[in-house]
């Protein structure tokens, strides 16, 4: 505003034929000076006033420091560290498709925000502990986590995050449903209503809600499947491509304009991505000559080549 009023200034002197000189600039860069501090103070009223994001702000959003962030990484610490790497890959795949990084990654961070409310229900945070889901009913399990996309709705009205970041939260599960709890609740022969099962939905209606869902969805398996002793780089892969490939079965992305391209894409930013986080090194076995490797020797070296050296 401060330059367009000063160059406008400057115009109209120009076509009335009005003189210049150091005098008459100065009220100008006092003009420039006096706007810019005014829309910098004003930015954050307006964009709450009219619910709009600016760059500024979704890096503000996106800072550990944003206090329900700072929830997350006190009270739900597996949840705060999944949505790291969410944000990290969602970040390279919108990279590569052209889109707003920084909005990805802002979503990424808040979108299950509602597991803050039972942070103990849900695997990432239970640390190797109990699983309270052993000892419940497979429909009440579902009810519980299916429940974090509406707590999630609520903790961002009262921490009065944007519309845009809540459709992250709303839309990142879709309709899908849980298929775990419902195959357990098939097995004990009673008549079981899958609805019971499903996530409320809506289905992604954007693009980066879209990708959030196929991201979100990916890891979520890799990660299981890893730590079910799986190592591969041809399972990531496989991996990667079934889960993508039912969620555009169920017509999840229906309402997404995805092309096949932009798939393609998707498949091969997260198949590099991940095969770089879960790969695993192989480390030969050494083999003593003489005498048995000591107890404490053998110790250090589980420990500094990691839990994945193979043991005899």
């Amino acid at each position: 505003l401060g330059v367009v009023q000063t160059a406008t200034g400057l115009v109209l002197r120009y076509a009335f034929n009005l003189s210049f000189s150091a005098e008459i600039l100065l009220p100008f860069a006092l003009g420039i000076a006096l706007w810019s501090t005014l829309v910098i103070a004003a930015l954050p009223l307006l964009e709450d006033a009219f619910d709009v994001l600016s760059p500024l702000r979704l890096i503000e959003l996106s800072h550990p420091s944003n206090p329900l962030l700072k929830r997350l990484q006190m009270e739900a610490a597996g949840t705060y560290h999944h949505s790291l790497m969410i944000g990290t890959l969602a970040e390279n795949v919108a990279d590569r498709l052209g889109m707003n990084a920084n909005l990805m990654k802002a979503g990424a961070y808040f979108h299950d925000i509602g597991k803050l409310r039972r942070p103990e229900a849900f695997v990432e945070n239970q640390m190797g502990g109990e699983n309270i889901h052993d000892e419940l009913k497979p429909s009440l399990s579902a009810l519980i986590i299916i429940a974090h996309v509406r707590e999630g709705l609520e903790l961002a009205s009262e921490y009065h995050l944007p519309r845009v970041i809540r459709s992250f939260i709303a839309e990142h599960h879709g309709t899908t449903v849980l298929s775990y709890f419902l195959r357990k609740a098939e097995n004990s022969g009673q008549p079981v209503p899958i609805d019971q099962f499903r996530y409320p939905g809506p289905r992604p209606k954007s693009r980066e809600t879209g990708l959030l869902m196929l991201v979100d969805s990916v890891e979520a398996a890799v990660r299981s499947e890893f730590k079910g002793g799986s190592e591969s780089l041809l399972d990531v892969d496989e991996t990667v491509n079934r889960v993508i490939d039912s969620k555009i079965a169920e017509g999840q992305l229906d309402d997404v304009d995805f092309t096949l391209r932009d798939i393609s894409v998707i498949k091969e930013t997260l198949f590099t991505s991940l095969r770089t986080v879960y790969h695993t090194r192989k480390v030969k076995e050494i083999k003593e000559k003489a005498t048995e490797m000591p107890e404490k020797r053998k110790q250090e070296a589980d420990v500094s080549e990691g839990s994945n050296a193979p043991r005899k």
